[in-house]
């Protein structure tokens, strides 16, 4: 137990010291990045790609190859914690590292959906007011995408498309099957009417705004009654991992055969794998579409 506790110090100290050093030389790095290049491992290109989409859709400002540094980086620290502690927790620690950075990724995504889709009236709003005065759709889009709020990103890519040769109708229709959600769809399919009919429709636009924001305010009062009961939910996907690892610790010969025989890591993994189905299919059966 000394030696194990000795060799936790020794790794966490040189641990220490390597984040301390790096992030002082963090400014000079910085700065040698605009005189030299600097020769980097990259993901695969499709890996790569997608992760960054993931990146950006949630609103993380990393590159792809820093986000699984930090994710890894997390998943062994949690794994080092979890050896202070007792072969169980340890593995509880890196599984749930495993899980977290994905997990959280899907969820920060989840959310800057919701955040896109309550933004959308708002957005309708504004090309409304380009056309009043004087503007096109396509002059809409710009503005939004040149301002820093959860439609920039999506508008961003639209006018890219536009600039790439897409038509305008593409390019909204695009934009709405990523974002995925029903006033995605409303609005790009509006914005592509007027673009391509033409015709004063700032009225139409406002009118459909209006609707947008009462469905989802409709929505919202459906996720403050289903509250306490996805926090039940919460509670009981937990309370399994909660009581492993405080038996774990009160008493380690009664988790030892999870881990010290085939039948037992069988289990281990069994009720793990049944702990993230019925998690999934909770969250699916509370799940309120925006």
């Amino acid at each position: 137990m000394i030696a194990r506790a000795a060799i936790l110090g020794a790794v966490g100290s040189v641990l220490v010291a390597w984040l301390v050093a790096a992030a002082r030389r963090a400014g000079a790095l910085d700065r040698a990045r605009g005189l030299r290049a600097r020769a980097a491992r990259h993901l695969p290109g499709g890996v790569r790609g997608t992760l960054a989409r993931a990146l950006t859709d949630a609103g993380v400002g990393s590159e792809p190859e820093q986000a699984v540094r930090l994710w890894l980086g997390g998943t062994g620290v949690a794994g080092l914690c979890g050896l202070a502690m007792g072969s169980v927790p340890a593995t509880l620690g890196v599984l749930g590292g495993l899980v977290a950075g994905p997990a959280g990724l899907a969820l920060a995504r989840s959310r800057a959906r919701l955040r896109a889709a309550s933004a959308v009236p708002a957005g309708l709003e504004r090309v409304a007011a380009e056309l009043r005065g004087g503007g096109t759709v396509e002059t809409g889009v710009a503005v939004l995408a040149g301002r820093d709020g959860p439609l920039g990103p999506g508008m961003g890519r639209v006018r890219a498309r536009l600039e790439l040769g897409a038509t305008l109708p593409d390019a909204l229709d695009a934009w709405s099957r990523e974002l995925g959600t029903p006033q995605a769809r409303a609005a790009g399919g509006a914005m592509a009417v007027v673009a391509t009919v033409g015709g004063s429709a700032a009225d139409a636009l406002d009118g459909l705004a209006a609707s947008l924001r009462d469905r989802l305010a409709a929505q919202a009062e459906a996720r403050a009654l289903s509250a306490q009961a996805r926090l039940s939910t919460l509670v009981v996907a937990v309370a399994p991992l909660g009581y492993l690892l405080f038996s774990s610790l009160v008493d380690r010969g009664a988790t030892s055969v999870l881990l010290g025989s085939g039948v037992g890591r069988l289990c281990l993994g069994g009720g793990l794998a049944l702990e993230a189905v019925a998690g999934l299919w909770m969250r699916r059966l509370l799940r309120v579409e925006p």
